[in-house]
């Protein structure tokens, strides 16, 4: 065999292997990159069924409740392309297809069911920030417009700030059921001040009301104490540990401005 052919073969050898690398690169990318996907899309998922699962009725709007369902129909139908042997994913289409049209098909918007503990306040604000985010990520793909984007963070702007105050009168009650009745005066006081310098002119007067006449009778009931018994009702310390603590989980949410 001549130097020439020899030559030729370990060429054409090479090159096959250079094929076959490129190849198999590919190949593990696109897995790769499918992989990403597969997880983006059903972290996506799981954090839309957790916001219908952890809001109660009224917690989120008709709009936003919609916008959450359409966009795990959307989701799910990704999901079913990806893994079409998954019939779970198809399930799920037709599950939230219902529920979106029950949700248009809804003469008004349900009754705001209350909160029941500080944990439920926890993870709603928790959607309601995730939810925030991905209306900006729909903006910024131009799946929203901006004043369709505008809209629905005004209801979670509204919603959060519902919630907040939630949380804060749920805080006081249980400083009440203590007999902390300075700590709950601390919250129903934040309550207060948060619907004032954030709700409408007129939008929140009855339940302004209710917090007052809550706040007025505490304080009465304060004064009396401190008159049968001098420094009884000296909370400051624990005032301010439970204030630290009521406060963890929220200074991430203060950071975004979501009130801005």
């Amino acid at each position: 065999m001549s130097s020439i052919a020899i030559v030729t073969i370990i060429v054409a050898l090479l090159a096959v292997l250079v094929c076959y690398a490129f190849v198999s690169q590919t190949i593990q990318q696109k897995r790769e990159q499918r992989a990403r996907i597969l997880g983006a899309l059903k972290a996506q998922s799981r954090n839309f069924k957790f916001m219908l699962s952890s809001c109660p009725s009224g917690v989120l709007s008709r709009d936003l409740a919609a916008l959450v369902q359409r966009s795990l129909i959307d989701v799910s139908e990704e999901l079913a392309q990806l893994e079409p042997r998954d019939y779970g994913h198809r399930e799920d289409i037709q599950t939230y297809s219902n529920m979106l049209a029950e949700t248009q098909n809804q003469a008004r918007a349900p009754e705001r069911a209350p909160l029941s503990n500080p944990a439920q306040v926890k993870d709603i604000r928790i959607s309601l920030e995730e939810l925030h985010k991905f209306v900006f990520n729909l903006e910024n793909r131009q799946r929203l417009n901006r004043a369709q984007a505008d809209a629905y963070r005004a209801q979670i702007k509204q919603q959060l700030l519902q919630v907040t105050v939630d949380g804060y009168l749920l805080q006081g009650q249980l400083a009440v059921q203590n007999e902390k009745f300075k700590l709950a005066v601390h919250f129903f006081d934040l309550a207060e001040k948060l619907l004032l310098r954030e709700g409408k002119t007129g939008t929140y007067e009855s339940r302004l009301a209710q917090i007052r006449n809550t706040i007025a009778s505490l304080q009465v009931h304060i004064r009396k104490l401190e008159e049968a018994s001098p420094g009884s009702t000296d909370e400051r310390s624990e005032l301010d540990e439970q204030w630290d603590r009521f406060e963890e989980g929220s200074a991430e949410w203060k950071k975004k401005q979501i009130y801005d």
